[in-house]
């Protein structure tokens, strides 16, 4: 399949503007000011005092949450927030929001942990106190190696809540345990989640892994991995209140012109159990490339439609490619809704294996056009999860 070029967008600017950033150094630059924070220090008012370059250091031990607004960095001197260099870690211990940025620009979070929110773990926004929403806030922030841990544990709360924002990176990055998704990107815009790992935990409910809604556009996750990483190890559209979507969705706008999710790109990514890997919800433009699918427990794929709005187009197949999709039993390779279009589907070769699935059965029931022929064969996986056998190792994620 030839990709339309807007997918490329991570090689033309965003990726490159994070990859700015990830060349920063985290110590505080040539003039710039570093704020040590001690542990059981309040810290949320250091939001007056810092500037660009400026770096925020927790202290090893246990914090207070951080409510900060309106931080400011360049590109060339960020505003750093950060955990001290060692052995023992800086532990935001939540009680309900562990770490809340509002309209935040050029910001990197590294080296942190939260622990225990009973909202969300992280929350980051457009936010300017006046309760309304607009076009998405040019961000330009990096989330490396950040820990967020038992979020919840029910309900719609999220490990890392990011809503309205353009120009978003996470690297590294570890969510265990939550209630509503790992990542949920709500009207959220150039958004790249490389490396990171999302992690169910026995007691909490887990919707989804990472979730990109209300109009996000734009957004590549590659290199993760799922564990047992709820009902949709990765959501790509949703149900979003019209209220909420940035940017707005016009009153006149033309009959099955907006979706949930446009653009989204999940590549190199492994998913371990969970009912469904990759569900479609009222969105269009997504490719699911080189990706290993083992153990689900319902559908590796679905195709939903939730919001019925008429200004929302039909829920869109995806084009997939070079997958290993070997689920713990299928009863369909897709689970199609209604009000969807299951026709936009392009199938490359693909790597499958589920017990009494053959060749035939399974070419016939997929949905959508098959561009070439369907691998039906045990992987034999080894311990890093690659097959065995050298012919079939184009197929899935490289590790």
């Amino acid at each position: 399949m030839t990709l339309m070029p807007s997918t490329y967008w991570w090689r033309r600017g965003a990726l490159g503007l994070g990859m700015a950033l990830l060349g920063m150094a985290s110590p505080a630059m040539a003039g710039a000011d570093e704020h040590p924070v001690l542990p059981g220090e309040s810290w949320s008012h250091l939001a007056e005092k810092v500037g660009p370059g400026d770096v925020i250091v927790l202290l090893p031990g246990k914090h207070l949450p951080g409510s900060l607004s309106g931080l400011s960095g360049t590109e060339d001197a960020p505003i750093v927030i950060r955990g001290a260099k060692g052995e023992e870690p800086a532990v935001i211990v939540a009680g309900n929001t562990g770490l809340r940025l509002q309209r935040p620009r050029w910001v990197v979070l590294e080296d942190l942990v939260i622990v225990g929110s009973r909202h969300n773990g992280i929350n980051i926004d457009d936010q300017d106190g006046s309760g309304t929403v607009g076009q998405p806030w040019d961000a330009q922030l990096v989330l490396r190696r950040v820990t967020v841990r038992e979020t919840g544990p029910r309900g719609n709360v999220d490990g890392i809540k990011l809503s309205g924002l353009r120009g978003v990176r996470l690297e590294d990055c570890l969510v265990e345990g939550w209630g509503g998704s790992a990542v949920d990107m709500v009207g959220c815009h150039d958004v790249v989640i490389e490396g990171s790992t999302f992690r169910g935990m026995d007691g909490y409910s887990q919707a989804s892994g990472v979730q990109a809604k209300g109009g996000s556009t734009n957004v590549l996750i590659s290199g993760c991995r799922f564990e047992d990483a709820g009902r949709r190890g990765v959501n790509l559209g949703g149900s979003t209140g019209i209220e909420y979507f940035r940017p707005p969705v016009p009153e006149d706008a033309e009959a099955g012109s907006w979706w949930e999710a446009e653009d989204v790109v999940v590549e190199g990514c492994v998913f371990l159990a969970g009912d469904s890997a990759v569900a479609i919800v009222g969105a269009r433009g997504a490719v699911v490339r080189r990706c290993t699918i083992v153990g689900t427990r319902r559908w590796p794929f679905r195709l939903l439609q939730e919001t019925r709005d008429a200004r929302f187009g039909a829920s869109a197949g995806a084009a997939v490619s070079d997958c290993i999709i070997a689920p713990e039993s299928m009863r369909a390779a897709v689970n199609v809704g209604g009000g969807t279009d299951p026709d936009a589907f392009r199938w490359e070769a693909n790597l499958w294996w589920a017990e009494g699935l053959d060749t035939e059965r399974l070419q016939g029931s997929l949905p959508g056009e098959v561009s070439a022929d369907q691998i039906v064969r045990d992987p034999r996986l080894n311990d890093e999860l690659r097959p065995r056998e050298a012919s079939l190792r184009r197929f899935g994620a490289r590790g």
